[in-house]
């Protein structure tokens, strides 16, 4: 059976009002780019502009399409911020109808699992008590939908002060590479989450915005094998098809913030909805990509039919 997914990233929620001792540290620096600036690019229109599509999709569709988003849900990981982002995320679905990997604004500051990061626990676990005492879950999370294996890292951790960096760490890409040998070898295909992109091809421009160990994560999913690798912070569509050392072909795919308001300097709201479905000579996904027009209407902005075996895409655009 195809297994639907609708993937978002990059939702920065407005943040709320904040206590003056929340910014006597690094997130006084994102607090004034949200004030100056960035909340008005990241508007709740346009965020309101895709929950709809997706939930018209639901609808259209016969079923609901997995919840995937790849981080940054937040700005500066304040208590208040963590509190409307858990509300906004059990208006949009359970934990066992989504799933969510930290960025680098939800862990803007080391404070940031007590501070309330942990509340979104059940939508990364798909548990639905909350974690205990600011505890995350050991990264990689995986959960399975039918043939499915959805693959969650942690990319986030508290960086230097005007630094938007991530790291995966050597731990956990030592758990990653094994989690991704035993789900291949249990025949399900791997949809790998993430929120730096993964690719040192696909790397910032500026290193202090970048995967600091894209090298070693690539070596890893190259050589242990990912089907699907979907990830954000760029706040731009990208796709990247990459040649695995069992020669079948991975893809990597991006998409643009969840909440741009059209005409800014990236790419207007959008989302994907990725069907995935067991082909014979590997897995077929069909890509459907739509993004928020300048009229305030969502429109399909491409539409590509991807496959693992080494078959070249196709893309038509709307």
């Amino acid at each position: 059976m195809a297994v639907e997914l609708a993937h978002i990233t990059d939702v920065h929620l407005p943040t709320p009002a904040v206590q003056p001792r929340e910014l006597l540290c690094k997130r006084v620096l994102g607090w004034l780019s949200w004030r100056l600036r960035r909340r008005r690019a990241h508007r709740r229109e346009a965020l309101a502009a895709v929950v709809d599509d997706i939930r018209r999709s639901s609808t259209e569709a016969g079923n609901r399409p997995f919840l995937l988003i790849t981080g940054d849900l937040v700005n500066i990981s304040t208590r208040s911020e963590f509190a409307a982002a858990a509300e906004w995320l059990r208006a949009m679905a359970e934990p066992d109808e989504a799933m969510f990997v930290p960025g680098n604004h939800d862990y803007y500051v080391a404070a940031a699992a007590t501070a309330g990061l942990s509340a979104l626990v059940p939508w990364m676990t798909g548990a639905q008590e909350m974690a205990d005492g600011g505890t995350l879950p050991v990264f990689p999370v995986v959960r399975r939908l039918g043939d499915v294996a959805l693959v969650g890292l942690n990319s986030a951790f508290a960086a230097p002060w005007r630094e938007a960096s991530g790291r995966i760490g050597a731990a956990q890409l030592e758990r990653l590479e094994t989690v991704l040998r035993d789900e291949g070898a249990a025949g399900r295909c791997r949809v790998v989450l993430v929120h730096h992109p993964p690719l040192v091809a696909l790397g910032a421009a500026k290193p202090r915005k970048a995967l600091r160990d894209a090298a070693a994560l690539e070596k890893v999913l190259l050589h242990a094998g990912a089907e699907l690798v979907l990830f954000g912070h760029t706040h731009r569509w990208a796709h990247v098809e990459r040649q695995r050392a069992d020669g079948r072909l991975m893809h990597v795919l991006s998409a643009a913030s969840a909440s741009m308001s059209a005409g800014q300097h990236a790419p207007a709201a959008g989302w994907q909805h990725i069907t995935v479905q067991r082909a014979e000579d590997g897995w077929r996904l069909e890509v459907r990509r739509r993004q928020l027009g300048s009229d305030g209407a969502m429109r399909e902005r491409e539409r590509l039919v991807l496959h693992t075996a080494g078959v070249a895409k196709t893309a038509s655009a709307a």
